[in-house]
């Protein structure tokens, strides 16, 4: 196994997510449970199935054990939770637990765009009941997460030993980013349009502001963002296309040529077609990450380690850009 394997946990809110990015920005070899691991089945058994639900949220075992147990890399971070993770506790030489306060866990879940969960009340309240009653692994290290990111994660090194360097010191191509490199709008069907309308050379507005970017966050039901490299996204959109998923074609091809031609980046526009097909099948955990870096590397003739993982992180992005589309609602899907 890894010469050191570290647990970051936390519950819904705590910036597990955002601990992981940071982690790989740095260099350190990070998993995100919830992209590689994690399906909805039943604790005891293992077997898949049955409702998404914080409750039957577990990780896959096969998996989980055969990275745990890689004698590659000297240094795992893994970040989540499920509801089988003791079972996985003797893997991780320590275990370290975010902890914010509840008034932190209300405004994260009221305003993060990479997640549903936490935005009805009586998920918000189950999330406050368990911090209340300080929900955590055995033996695990307290973090305050309420602090800035670069002081958890400067923390979080400390504890564990390792060298902190500064975020973006080791980039590679494929994980160079600063803000949101994918962006997916989720909006109603009958304003695309008024999007099109807008797409067109950009217009400064009161403030600076791009006309084009004012009106597409006007009718924005929600907004899920990808900051990897766009290099990642524009390699897995052609792999999953090899596998029967095409997200790149739809009955809105006009209106993303439109705004694809007179603004800077690759524009897609999906539907609940797409998400009737394709949403099912769009499960990070039935996905190989060794497969997906033979394939980036075959694609785009460049050695990629770690690329796996911002590959799962680009799957787990169209799925959650499918699920909230039905017949009145579609995503205009933005790389660049």
């Amino acid at each position: 196994m890894a010469k050191r394997n570290y647990l970051v946990e936390g519950l819904s809110g705590a910036g597990k997510s955002s601990v992981y990015e940071e982690l790989i920005r740095r260099g350190y070899k990070a998993i995100s449970t919830d992209r590689a691991w994690k399906f909805h089945g039943d604790p005891g058994t293992g077997l898949r199935g049955g409702p998404s639900h914080y409750d039957n949220a577990v990780w896959d075992q096969q998996k989980a054990v055969r990275e745990l147990e890689s004698p590659e890399p000297d240094v795992l971070f893994v970040c989540g939770s499920s509801r089988n993770r003791d079972r996985f506790l003797p893997y991780f030489t320590k275990v370290f637990n975010l902890r914010i306060d509840d008034d932190t866990m209300r405004r994260r879940l009221d305003e993060r765009t990479n997640n549903e969960f936490g935005k009805q009340p009586e998920e918000v309240e189950l999330m406050l009941r368990l911090n209340r009653s300080d929900e955590k692994p055995a033996g695990a290290i307290d973090v305050d997460a309420t602090q800035p990111l670069d002081q958890v994660v400067d923390e979080l090194l400390r504890l564990a030993n390792c060298r902190t360097v500064t975020s973006d010191s080791r980039l590679t191509p494929w994980s160079k980013r600063g803000s949101a490199i994918g962006q997916s709008f989720v909006i109603s069907e009958s304003a695309l349009p008024i999007v099109q309308a807008a797409a067109g050379p950009p217009k400064r507005i009161d403030r600076g502001a791009d006309e084009f970017w004012d009106v597409l966050g006007r009718e924005t039901i929600t907004r899920i963002e990808y900051a990897w490299s766009g290099y990642v996204l524009a390699t897995l959109l052609p792999y999953l296309d090899e596998q029967g998923i095409d997200l790149m074609h739809s009955d809105h091809e006009e209106v993303a040529s439109t705004i694809a031609q007179t603004r800077e980046g690759s524009v897609f526009v999906l539907s609940s077609d797409h998400r009737e097909r394709y949403l099912a099948r769009l499960d990070p955990s039935a996905f190989d990450g060794a497969v997906l870096r033979r394939y980036y590397e075959e694609f785009n003739e460049t050695a990629a380690e770690g690329v796996d993982y911002a590959m799962l992180d680009g799957i787990a992005f169209f799925r959650d850009t499918l699920a909230p589309l039905d017949s009145a609602i579609v995503a205009v899907f933005i790389i660049g």
